[in-house]
């Protein structure tokens, strides 16, 4: 039997089929190649299929390819930090999914219109803390686990970790981090709130709790700072007009609802 997981996932990659959009004149020379990477494992927003890169991000990418005539965007996929070291390398042009981080990131030189908004909780193993707290500072003294190369936690929570006043243990994956919470082998994680009830519900662990949600964050494609203006500004501004457009018309929304849910 197919996950929870495996079964949004199938349903987000036929999401091409049903949200309209312009289809590409036939690739010529003058076609620009554009280069971008995700994340491989942060269902349902960035994972990886035998057939390529999928997920929220990868369906709004598609999308808006096919709405830029005059460029093929290349997506692939690596665990986060990989890709990450690949746009700050310049070994490819943009990263999908990042947050707004213009200081932790200075190797991004733009920020594109927001993907998406995405809503984020701090999840603890049951009897560890309280709805009430206030985060992150009431949780000095205890072990979170985080995603490698994950910002989502927050600056204030970072400084505390580096002042020794919380400890901190780092997974590649979502599953991973929360396999942790499950056994006992840390106290809390925080996360996008889609992408641990997904990772809950298909691995069906029941000593993890929501506790509260600390923030929201936008989701954009960072460019990298060795993807020069003369080369990019061109492709960058058409993007974010693609991306706009796909907000107002409910594209972005659409695919969102049936990578989640399901449903339209």
């Amino acid at each position: 039997m197919k996950t929870v997981r495996q079964s949004l996932l199938t349903i987000c990659a036929a999401v091409a089929t049903i949200c309209a959009g312009t289809v590409n004149a036939d690739a010529d020379e003058h076609v620009r190649l554009v280069t971008l990477v995700q994340d491989a494992d942060y269902a349902p927003f960035m994972t990886a299929q035998e057939d390529g890169p999928a997920g929220i991000y990868a369906e709004i990418i598609k999308e808006a390819d096919k709405r830029l005539p005059g460029y093929k965007i290349e997506l692939t996929s690596a665990p986060w930090t990989r890709a990450k070291f690949l746009v700050q390398s310049g070994k490819v042009n943009g990263l999908v999914g990042t947050y707004h981080k213009p200081i932790r990131r200075p190797w991004i030189r733009h920020f594109s219109t927001p993907m998406a908004t995405e809503t984020i909780y701090v999840y603890c193993r049951q009897g560890v803390a309280q709805d009430h707290w206030e985060y992150p500072k009431d949780y000095a003294g205890l072990l979170f686990s985080n995603n490698a190369g994950f910002s989502t936690p927050g600056a204030e929570f970072f400084e505390m970790v580096l002042n020794g006043k919380i400890q901190l243990i780092e997974e590649q994956t979502t599953d991973a981090n929360l396999r942790l919470l499950q056994i006992g082998r840390a106290d809390c994680y925080v996360q996008q709130q889609e992408a641990v009830e997904l990772s809950i519900q298909s691995n069906n662990f029941d000593k993890i709790k929501p506790i509260r949600e600390v923030h929201t964050e936008t989701a954009h494609i960072g460019y990298s700072q060795h993807w020069s203006a003369e080369d990019g500004d061109t492709f960058i501004a058409d993007m974010d007009s693609v991306l706009k457009q796909m907000t107002a018309d409910g594209t972005i929304r659409k695919i969102i609802m049936i990578c989640t849910v399901g449903t339209i």
